[in-house]
């Protein structure tokens, strides 16, 4: 009986495995048909996109360079003040007591004679240059040359009882030149606010005239024999004194720039010494003669200007 059942089970487990091994080579079997009949897998669609392009990189900015050498011109307008005078230091007194101490010693003395003049003129030039970038700062030297002319002239006459006098002066300024310290600070990159100064020269031009005649005395003169003086001279010099001023210049270029500038120029007081001549003292006063302090009139000059010009310069 126990054998039975044993034959029994093991039939079933058999039988058990056969229908499992059925069922794994059926799916076996299957699996490659099913795959063949799956929808066949849609194409992939490449979108084709723009290249991308690099970005573009602003080119650096230039760093402003004020070291170097420069060239350049000028032109503006120039005032020159005129300071011509001369203060009387030359008469020929009757030497009677009624001219020189008596009712009328005021008749004795020469007519002051000055004049002033504030001309402008046009001014053009070139300069020169060489300056160092020392950070912010700029330093530097410069000789420039410009022409301008300008110049002031007055006449006078007067009389009293005792003697008649004329004068006549002028004054002119023309080509002035300077060589100069510059220094300044850059307030920004390519804009530079200066100041400058040095040492300057210029063309001064004048003349002067004076006459004069003696008609009467203590004891009187005959006609043509009273005293007289007559003289003049005209002069050129090349004077030399300073100037100062300030300016502003501003890089345009790399290479160009340009300037606005003011300068005071003073020459200094000088004098000029005219030749006169006296005539007739002899017969003044019964051959008393007549007095001659000096053989010259002195003439005090003082020549300035102002000047403001615009310029351009090339650097290199």
């Amino acid at each position: 009986m126990v054998a039975v059942f044993k034959r029994a089970k093991v039939g079933h487990m058999n039988t058990r495995f056969i229908e499992i091994a059925a069922v794994i080579g059926a799916v076996l079997i299957a699996a490659p048909v099913i795959a063949d009949e799956a929808p066949a897998a849609r194409p992939v669609r490449h979108v084709a996109r723009a290249p991308v392009e690099a970005p573009i990189r602003a080119a650096p900015v230039q760093q402003a360079n004020w070291t170097g050498g420069q060239v350049g011109g000028q032109g503006g307008v120039s005032s020159m003040a005129q300071g011509f005078a001369e203060p009387g230091a030359h008469l020929f007194p009757d030497s009677s007591a009624t001219c020189i101490s008596g009712s009328f010693p005021s008749y004795c003395v020469e007519t002051p004679f000055a004049f002033t003049g504030h001309n402008s003129s046009a001014t053009g030039g070139g300069f020169i240059g060489y300056r160092a970038q020392l950070g912010w700062w700029v330093i530097g030297a410069e000789l420039d040359a410009n022409y301008k002319s300008g110049s002031s002239s007055a006449a006078l006459s007067d009389a009293n009882l005792f003697r008649s006098e004329s004068f006549y002066g002028t004054m002119k300024q023309t080509g002035d030149a300077s060589l100069r310290l510059r220094a300044g600070v850059l307030v920004t990159p390519w804009t530079l606010i200066y100041a400058t100064g040095g040492g300057a020269v210029g063309d001064i031009n004048g003349s002067f005239g004076y006459t004069a005649h003696e008609y009467f005395t203590a004891f009187g003169c005959a006609p043509g024999t009273c005293a007289s003086v007559t003289g003049g001279q005209s002069w050129s010099d090349a004077r030399a004194g300073w100037t100062a001023g300030g300016g502003i210049e501003y890089l345009v270029l790399p290479n160009v720039t340009l300037r606005v500038e003011y300068r005071y120029t003073d020459y200094g007081f000088y004098q000029k010494y005219v030749p006169l001549s006296t005539h007739n003292c002899s017969f003044v006063n019964g051959g008393l003669g007549c007095t001659a302090p000096t053989s010259n009139a002195v003439i005090d000059l003082h020549p300035t200007f102002n000047a403001v010009r615009a310029g351009v310069a090339f650097n290199f």
